[in-house]
């Protein structure tokens, strides 16, 4: 598994100091960025290639609010990996309370065309989550 930490900030909230839901999107992203970034693999380096990582469908639960300034984290595992679709589960808690809970699936994409995810991106997430230690 892969652990993102952060701190909600100001911006992310609403009048009541509690994160608007579309952000939860948002950390997923950030958690995904980071992950594929730890692996020598960020978007950049994919996009450089002519790679997009699309993504196909997006979930989210939430359980509990997080508030501003509250700190947290995202423990994100593989769910499934394919030749085109690879998917993401993420629990998202703080001070050990979970607060939401989501899923991301996404395939790569070529000159606009869905394409076999590159081997070596591949390689590595299956190497990554045979490990059962924790990363971050």
């Amino acid at each position: 598994m892969f652990i993102y930490r952060r701190r909600v900030q100001f911006y992310e909230t609403d009048a009541q100091g509690i994160v608007h839901h579309s952000n939860y999107f948002r950390y997923f992203e950030e958690a995904r960025g980071e992950l594929l970034r730890s692996l020598g693999y960020p978007y950049s380096k994919l996009r450089d290639e002519g790679i997009d990582v699309v993504l196909l469908s997006a979930n989210c639960e939430f359980i509990k609010p997080l508030r501003y300034d509250e700190e947290f984290e995202i423990e994100l595992t593989l769910l499934h990996l394919d030749r085109f679709t690879f998917s993401f589960q993420y629990l998202l808690r703080s001070s050990e309370t979970i607060k939401a809970k989501g899923s991301t699936k996404h395939c790569t994409v070529k000159e606009g065309k869905i394409c076999s995810i590159p081997t070596q991106v591949k390689e590595r997430l299956i190497q990554f989550f045979s490990n059962p230690c924790k990363h971050s």
